[in-house]
């Protein structure tokens, strides 16, 4: 196995290679030491030292070997040492995810250093070390990508860390922000929601002022960063008309921006008006996503979520131990709470009427819905399990943008109990975008899973004597 080595990494002291080949052999899961064997840790120690001999503070090391023939053909190996922090691993993960780039291996030992003032690393020291500094070392074997594809990959990392350095840097600023704009809202659910998300249930990693013109001031986390609003001029236009014709606070959107920290999703943001007496003079913008457990939560914990519930029990008068009270509790127990929160009352209880019906006649169904600004389209489309396969979920994608107008902007999909997956698709209508029915698109959809035979003799029963 051949390595093409960088020629800024250089040797690095014997002790400090033996260190870190200790830890990544105390870091292999049971089972990976036949495919990584001494000769295996000792080369991949030497590799992450090396790129671990010199880094500043507030400075990432990133390193992208390729390597010859290993178990899975061709493949590279990258080492990336940082300061250690929260959403490491996961991050990098998701940034390799991004560009289809598969894992084989992945380590990661965090080792307390010793460096002297240009960053030099002089050694590895034991754990508890009195002063040490703390750093991530990771070290990873993944598919191998061609130059460009390296080139590329090296920046979108360096990006990615840069990320969740200023998320974490500012993660108390950016609690004392929402825990002032909580404290600011006047309508219970609102304020109970931003307290909610508080604790523990929203990863937050952005947060900025918006005026009317564009300008925006107290930047912070990944919005330090970033040269433009987190919304654009249509949007903020938009969102301003919202508070200032009174309705719910704080606002829930989706962004198309996509998180480079923790989880690769579009961000949610939660804007809260900033006033001068009566009159909306701001837009204070917070940016993050919701925590897993947050997203599986119970509707009747999640603010807004558990007045909706409420509500609709006693306006249809369901029992909730009866199997109508129950189902609806799993209708909005499964479908996904940080689209749901941002919908109003009309939509919710479409969508949850929906979901009920499915429960007891298990059946092919689309519904469309959007967002509080309008500026996406979220599809939500039922399908017996055995009907989703690759091909169906790109052909689904492909009636929806063409009926829409907008490009696709992300997609996931959840399996239920009773036979069915959920595909949820989110599109993009900013760019002359339109909203289209749902029942030409839902009949599309049946006669898609239907096939051609049974939609021949359909049109021929309709056409001809029987």
């Amino acid at each position: 196995m051949t390595a093409v080595a960088e020629p800024h990494l250089k040797e690095v002291d014997t002790s400090i290679r033996t260190a870190v080949e200790a830890a990544l052999s105390r870091g292999a899961l049971p089972g990976e030491s036949e495919e990584f064997d001494a000769a295996a840790t000792a080369s991949a120690a030497a590799f992450l030292a090396r790129t671990a001999g010199n880094r500043l503070p507030g400075d990432a090391a990133i390193a992208i070997e390729t390597l010859g023939e290993g178990a899975n053909g061709r493949f590279m190996r990258i080492a990336l040492v940082n300061d250690d922090m929260p959403f490491l691993v996961d991050s990098i993960a998701n940034a390799l995810s991004a560009v289809d780039i598969t894992i084989h291996r992945l380590l990661h030992p965090v080792l307390s250093v010793e460096r002297d003032g240009g960053g030099m690393l002089k050694a590895i020291l034991e754990d508890d070390a009195p002063g040490a500094r703390r750093e991530s070392m990771i070290y990873i074997e993944a598919d191998r990508a061609d130059a460009k594809g390296r080139r590329a990959l090296e920046k979108d990392l360096h990006e990615t860390l840069a990320d969740v350095r200023a998320a974490v840097a500012d993660w108390s600023r950016l609690q004392e922000v929402m825990i002032a704009d909580a404290n600011a809202i006047t309508d219970d659910e609102g304020a109970a929601l931003l307290r909610w998300f508080l604790a523990r249930n929203f990863t937050q990693v952005g947060h900025e002022i918006c005026r009317r013109d564009g300008t925006t001031q107290d930047r912070l986390g990944i919005c330090a960063l970033r040269d433009r609003p987190l919304i654009a001029p249509a949007s903020r236009e938009a969102a301003f008309a919202w508070f200032e014709e009174g309705k719910r606070t704080p606002l829930i959107i989706k962004s198309n921006l996509l998180s480079r920290v923790h989880r690769r999703v579009l961000l949610d943001l939660l804007i809260v008006p900033v006033r001068e007496g009566k009159d909306v003079t701001a837009l204070s913008i917070h940016a993050g996503m919701w925590t897993s457990s947050a997203l599986a939560a119970p509707p009747d914990k999640v603010p807004l979520l558990r007045s909706a519930l409420s509500s609709l029990m006693d306006k249809f008068g369901f029992d909730p131990a009866g199997h109508a009270g129950k189902t609806l509790v799993h209708a909005l127990t499964a479908l996904p709470h940080d689209i749901l929160i941002g919908f109003d009352r009309e939509t919710l209880e479409r969508l949850a009427l929906t979901f009920m019906s499915l429960a007891d006649r298990p059946r092919p169904k689309l519904a469309l819905a959007t967002s509080a600004l309008a500026r996406h389209l979220y599809a939500f489309v039922w399908l017996p399990r055995d009907e989703l396969t690759t091909a169906r979920r790109v052909a689904v994608q492909d009636m929806l943008a063409k009926a829409a107008r907008g490009q696709v902007l992300s997609w996931s999909i959840a399996l239920e109990e009773g036979g069915l997956a959920l595909l949820r698709i989110t599109l993009d209508l900013r760019d002359g975008g339109t909203v289209p029915e749902d029942a030409p698109l839902d009949r599309q959809l049946r006669q898609m899973v239907r096939g051609w035979v049974p939609s021949v003799e359909e049109a021929l029963a309709e056409t001809e004597e029987p």
